[in-house]
C-alpha cells in the first residue's frame, strides 16, 4: 500500500470538507443530482449496510476508473444462526453489468480480503443498477433478490460480497469499517484513503425448505 502524500492527504480532507470528489489517482470526478428511483427493498430477518444502518446514504463516491473497479467487504456471521442471504444493495451508478455483476465469497477465515480477483467468486450474478447514468451521484440503492441462488453461511464463518463498479460507487468518510476497491490489480484498502464503501446485505435464519438440502451441499463443498 502506497502511502499518501501530504498534498493528497489535504485533497481528501478538502474533497470531504467541500463535496468535491477525489478518486486514489487525484483527479475529479464529475458529479450531478441522481434523479432515479430505488426499488423495493425485502424485510429480513437480519441486515448489515458498511454505513452503520439500513439504507444508510452515501456521502460520496468514487468512480470506475479512479477508484475501484468492484467494491467488497466481508462480515463474520456473529448471530448464533445460519444465515441464508436473501438481497444485496448498493447504492451505484452506470450501466448494465456483466456475468459478475455481484459476487460472494465464503469462509474467509476472518475479516480479510479474497486472495484473487472478482472471478474467483463462490457464487455470482448480473445485475442492472437502478440508475444506468455513469456520472449520476449513486444516491440510490440498486436491490438484487439472491434467494434463488441458495447461499447458506454458517454461524461463526465469514463471507464477502461486492459489486462491480460500472460508474460511481456510494462511499462515506472511513467509519472502522474496512472494505476494499480492486484498483491497479489488487483488493486495496480504502480506510487507506479515509474512505468506507456503502454496501448491504440481507439474510434470514430459516430457508426456504425446498431449496435447503441444494444449499448446504453448496455450501458443505466448499469446506473440503
Amino acid at each position: 500500500m502506497k502511502k499518501l502524500s501530504l498534498v493528497l492527504i489535504l485533497c481528501l480532507i478538502a474533497s470531504s470538507s467541500f463535496g468535491a470528489i477525489i478518486d486514489k489517482n487525484g483527479t475529479d470526478v464529475p458529479t450531478k443530482p441522481a434523479t432515479a428511483q430505488a426499488g423495493e427493498s425485502s424485510r429480513d430477518d437480519w441486515v448489515y449496510n458498511t454505513g452503520g444502518s439500513e439504507g444508510f446514504i452515501p456521502t460520496t463516491q468514487g468512480s470506475s476508473d479512479g477508484w475501484g473497479e468492484w467494491f467488497i467487504t466481508t462480515v463474520m456471521n456473529d448471530t448464533g444462526e445460519d444465515l441464508y442471504l436473501s438481497e444485496l444493495g448498493f447504492p451505484c451508478s452506470g450501466p448494465t453489468t456483466g456475468e459478475f455483476g455481484w459476487v460472494v465469497w465464503l469462509d474467509m477465515g476472518g475479516i480479510v480480503p479474497p486472495s484473487g480477483p472478482a472471478s474467483t467468486a463462490h457464487f455470482y450474478g448480473s445485475f442492472s443498477p437502478v440508475e444506468p447514468d455513469p456520472e449520476v451521484n449513486p444516491e440510490v440503492y440498486t436491490f438484487i433478490d439472491i434467494t434463488e441462488a441458495n447461499i447458506v453461511v454458517p454461524n461463526g464463518v465469514a463471507f464477502c460480497f461486492g459489486y462491480d463498479n460500472t460508474g460511481l460507487g456510494g462511499q462515506t468518510d472511513a467509519n472502522g469499517v474496512e472494505t476494499w476497491a480492486w484498483y491497479l490489480d489488487e483488493w486495496d484498502p480504502d480506510s487507506g484513503w479515509g474512505r468506507t464503501a456503502i454496501l448491504q446485505v440481507k439474510g434470514n435464519f430459516d430457508g426456504p425448505v425446498a431449496t435447503q438440502d441444494v444449499s448446504f451441499d453448496q455450501i458443505k463443498s466448499l469446506f473440503r
